[in-house]
């Protein structure tokens, strides 16, 4: 008899929602975090004496149904949404956007009247295909070359709930899927400012441009999980997702050890029998679940020669290279943003006036440098949330783009393009830091394993989406070694915060003839 049913490596959202799930379904479930502190990307910790602030992903939301099925609010969760983005423009213009839509419209009608009329209409679309692409991220992929009776009833009921659009929206959902954000925003609006900000979120994440064929996807992608334009954290922080996941999973009988130090996977003849620590200390499992990326998986965790070579290739081909730098400010005060409303200081800033100058801004990433006017994101999360810091002071969290990780890049000259951005909107902000964090894609490699520091597991492009995620014919959280799951980001439906890789794995599981489950307890 083995020591554990289950023993998951990483601490994901995904990863702990998978063991709330399949603790709740009886099984011994054991999570197994390499560093000191559960939630890998998604954590926030300490960055200077008193000041806190998320470390990977600054924004995210658990997919509703999984909050509900784990009762997450028992365990402390406490979202907080960030309602509002604000564009902030040269010469120290801007215009906030408000999630309410009719609102928003107002807004652009002041500047943009003939984008007015149609903010409505190209949101309903994007809607539409949120929407689809909700329904097939709620369950694990069909398998596309043989499919089973029930994965051709999942695809049948995704072409039946698209023809239900009728021919014209069907034919304009399609479209979007494989369009650049250029291409799609082009055909909406006019407005340059306009097309700069909704573009932002189509190259998020990613080493791309908004020019590339496949962004508008990307975009789909934010929306669907509710992280695009108006965005949600939570109270004490993105890591308090975790930390709740944590409680909830616990509260079912799964066990959590964190610094337990780098692990490998055992495998004898071809099936995964347990983990073995970097102590030496080795623990038998029935299975094991992995929540790293598919190229740490299958290169540090198991050895190579336990895979086919195609496979191993495969592998290889996973396109990452992260770009994205994260900075964390201390301020002994809040900055003062010229021009912008004090309630949009809670919501989230973004430096993209144009289309033409995200894409200048990827240019420079295309040859490892970094732009002198990258594409930055930032929030004052303090504001919605005193507790991140000491009394009357903030934080300042930033997201830059583009970093990549096929470079050596200075940290100082990050912060100092970082700041010069920011500046120019809010001149006292160089006078009232107290402390810089910068943490760039080789620091998400090295700290949270995530390779070529990518924070969604790999790039966000339909080649790299659904069935072919992470690879084709393993992309239903099985992989070539028995007893092998996998369930992060790296798996479909992507990155993010969402937890349903998590909940699907988990549903994967229990699905299996061997295993003995309740799939009840994961629908």
């Amino acid at each position: 008899m083995t020591a554990y049913d289950t023993v998951i490596l990483g601490s994901s959202a995904n990863a702990l929602t998978a063991a709330a799930y399949l603790a709740r379904a009886g099984q011994r479930v054991l999570v197994l975090e390499q560093s000191a502190q559960i939630g890998g990307a998604t954590a926030t910790g300490e960055f200077a004496d008193g000041f806190r602030a998320d470390m990977g992903l600054i924004s995210g939301r658990l997919d509703p149904g999984i909050v509900r099925d784990l009762r997450l609010h028992d365990h402390g969760l406490e979202p907080i949404e960030r309602d509002t983005i604000t564009s902030l423009l040269p010469d120290r213009r801007g215009f906030t956007l408000p999630a309410d839509r009719e609102a928003a419209a107002e807004v652009i009608r002041g500047f943009a009247p003939n984008d007015a009329a149609r903010y409505g209409q190209f949101m309903r679309l994007l809607d539409l295909a949120s929407d689809l692409l909700g329904s097939a991220y709620a369950a694990p992929p069909p398998q596309a070359q043989h499919p089973s009776a029930a994965d051709a009833a999942q695809m049948m009921a995704l072409v039946g709930r698209l023809r239900g659009y009728g021919r014209r929206q069907m034919t304009e959902v399609m479209r979007l899927l494989v369009m650049s954000v250029r291409d799609l925003l082009d055909e909406w609006f006019e407005n340059a400012d306009l097309k700069g900000l909704l573009a932002s979120a189509g190259v998020r994440g990613l080493t791309q441009g908004p020019f590339a064929g496949g962004t508008t996807f990307n975009l789909l992608h934010h929306l669907t999980i509710g992280d695009a334009y108006f965005r949600a954290t939570a109270s004490g922080g993105i890591g308090a997702i975790s930390r709740a996941l944590a409680a909830a999973a616990q509260a079912h009988g799964a066990e959590l050890r964190a610094g337990a130090g780098a692990p490998r996977v055992i495998v004898a003849d071809g099936i995964a029998t347990g983990v073995q620590l970097a102590s030496g200390e080795t623990i038998a499992s029935a299975r094991v679940i992995s929540d790293y990326d598919a190229r740490h998986t299958f290169t540090q965790l198991v050895d190579p020669p336990e895979l086919e070579p195609e496979f191993n290739r495969a592998v290889a081909n996973i396109r990452y290279n992260g770009s994205v730098a994260r900075i964390n400010l201390a301020l002994h005060e809040l900055p003062h943003f010229t021009g912008i409303a004090d309630d949009a200081l809670r919501g989230t800033l973004v430096i993209a006036p144009s289309l033409t100058q995200l894409e200048q801004a990827f240019d420079g990433a295309k040859y490892g440098s970094v732009s002198d006017q990258p594409y930055v994101e930032a929030c004052i999360p303090t504001l919605a949330d005193p507790t991140l810091a000491p009394a009357d002071q903030h934080v300042l969290s930033i997201w830059l783009q583009y970093a990549p990780y096929r470079n050596n890049l200075d940290p100082r000259r990050l912060s100092e393009l970082a700041l010069e951005r920011l500046s120019e909107f809010a001149p006292n902000l160089r006078s009232i830091v107290l402390h810089t964090q910068v943490i760039m894609p080789r620091d998400f490699e090295e700290r949270c394993q995530l390779s070529e520091g990518h924070l969604y597991g790999g790039d966000m492009t339909l080649s790299q989406a659904f069935f072919l995620r992470p690879v084709p014919g393993f992309a239903q959280y099985r992989t070539p070694i028995e007893q092998l799951y996998l369930c992060g980001a790296a798996t479909h439906p992507g990155g993010g915060v969402s937890g349903l890789a998590g909940k699907n794995a988990a549903y994967t599981v229990c699905s299996s003839q061997e295993s003995g489950i309740s799939i009840q307890n994961v629908q």
